[in-house]
């Protein structure tokens, strides 16, 4: 009989214990409050089978460690409705996914929900985020925002709770004002960033020089959109993906040499001036690239076989020829190694077209009847930059004027060789050093003046 009752005590000791784990398996009774206000918000009931008589940690796309509930996963559910500002209450959550569903309205703020990691709100119809949406969410790595017609805000500065973010995507969500110094700063993790599609404007900023961010989308802003030179990408040699197109970049394109893994390379639709450098050609690591509608000059770059989706209309540019690989005039090598000293300045691609700098009206440029280059009139302006000493090529150059722009530096003792010139004019700029010795029979005898302010 004593054996008996062992044994019975034996089988049914597993039974009171299962019992005792499915009771500390139901759901926190916060938990519970929270899940059944966002199953009434989105009517989950009826697309999801949300009961309300049963446990929140039974749900399906629900799942719960100890009664906490700690991960949400209804993407792609076809559901409509709108958030409750219970949402909140979760504080076990690490991953919240709505994403590509009809979820509409204003987001709770989740201020405070420290275990949260990932965050897939992207392809819905939320119409504001409140500013103090991300203070506190120190463990989020993953966040997509995209595709939501969002009122225009700023990314806030409570972002950087987030100190080890990898992904950060927000396209077309009408993010506007400048790209935030601190994803640069504060994410030494970041992968992705991803800002297409929306208003912001200003330049990349020259804090992301040496970020480990592999894919960078900055594309298609809206308004003024992004501007300025690019010469920080140059530095970030993590990059696999960078998207620039459709903005008001300009300047000469940067040195490409250190972006080794460097494969999608997107940057046509700006205004990129000068010659398309040899380290973008060399790039081995390249297989994708836009460059079409900018203002690039010199000669029609050649890329290797395997840049296989190459999009470059030379006819959009300032090229000096129309067919690859064809070197330029000399005369016009010796224009652009000028430009280069005043950063390739946009009317001067704009204007300086074809490959023959005497025949086509080329701005500040006149020539004699031997097509050679006589006189340089670069007055008035706006250049900024350096005087080249690349103008001591124009052996028959007897003018040159450079005066009321920006110029700084010296004046190069390479412009003394010019046997031809009759006059310079530096005035108005902001030179500096000693002016060269020019030869006095040639100037003041021959009435040639040097005026240096």
């Amino acid at each position: 009989m004593e054996t008996s009752r062992h044994l019975l005590f034996f089988f049914f000791l597993p039974a009171v214990l299962a019992l005792a784990l499915i009771a500390d398996a139901e759901t926190n009774a916060g938990d519970a409050a929270a899940m059944r206000a966002l199953s009434r918000s989105l009517g989950a009931d009826r697309t999801l089978g949300w009961s309300p008589n049963s446990d929140p940690c039974d749900w399906r796309h629900v799942t719960c460690v100890d009664g906490r509930v700690t991960a949400i996963q209804i993407g792609n559910q076809s559901i409509v409705g709108t958030l409750p500002p219970e949402l909140p209450n979760l504080t076990a959550l690490t991953r919240l996914e709505l994403q590509s569903n009809g979820i509409f309205g204003e987001l709770p703020s989740l201020a405070g929900l420290s275990s949260l990691q990932t965050l897939f709100l992207h392809d819905n119809d939320f119409d504001f985020i409140p500013s103090g949406f991300f203070s506190g969410l120190t463990s989020l790595t993953t966040v997509y925002l995209d595709n939501n017609p969002f009122q225009s805000w700023e990314i806030p500065e409570s972002l950087r709770d987030a100190g080890g973010l990898v992904n950060f995507s927000a396209n077309s969500a009408n993010v506007t004002g400048s790209v935030p110094n601190f994803f640069a700063t504060a994410f030494p993790s970041l992968n992705l960033l991803a800002l297409a599609f929306n208003s912001l404007t200003g330049q990349i900023p020259a804090s992301f020089a040496g970020t480990g961010i592999r894919s960078l989308w900055l594309n298609n802003q809206m308004g003024s959109s992004l501007s300025g030179g690019i010469a920080v990408v140059q530095n970030m040699t993590g990059l696999e993906e960078l998207w620039l197109h459709s903005n008001s970049f300009n300047g000469p394109l940067p040195d490409f040499s250190g972006l080794t893994k460097l494969r999608d390379l997107q940057l046509r639709d700006n205004q990129f001036t000068g010659p398309v450098p040899s380290s973008l050609t060399s790039l081995k690591s390249l297989a994708k690239l836009t460059l079409t509608n900018n203002l690039l000059q010199g000669p029609v770059p050649v890329f290797p076989v395997s840049v296989k989706d190459l999009d470059l209309d030379p006819k959009s540019e300032s090229f000096c020829l129309q067919k690859p690989g064809i070197p330029c005039d000399p005369r016009v090598d010796v224009l652009l190694s000028i430009a280069s000293s005043f950063g390739y300045p946009l009317r001067f691609s704009d204007n300086w077209k074809g490959n023959d700098p005497c025949n086509g009206g080329w701005l500040g440029i006149t020539c004699d009847n031997d097509g050679k280059i006589t006189v340089i009139n670069f007055q008035k302006m706006g250049l900024n930059g350096s005087i080249s000493q690349e103008f001591a090529r124009l052996t028959s150059l007897q003018m040159l004027l450079l005066s009321n722009n920006n110029l700084t530096g010296t004046i190069p003792s390479a412009l003394t060789t010019l046997s031809s010139l009759k006059e310079l004019d530096v005035s108005d700029n902001s030179l500096s050093g000693k002016v060269p010795s020019f030869a006095k029979e040639r100037y003041f005898e021959n009435a040639g003046e040097l005026r240096y302010r």
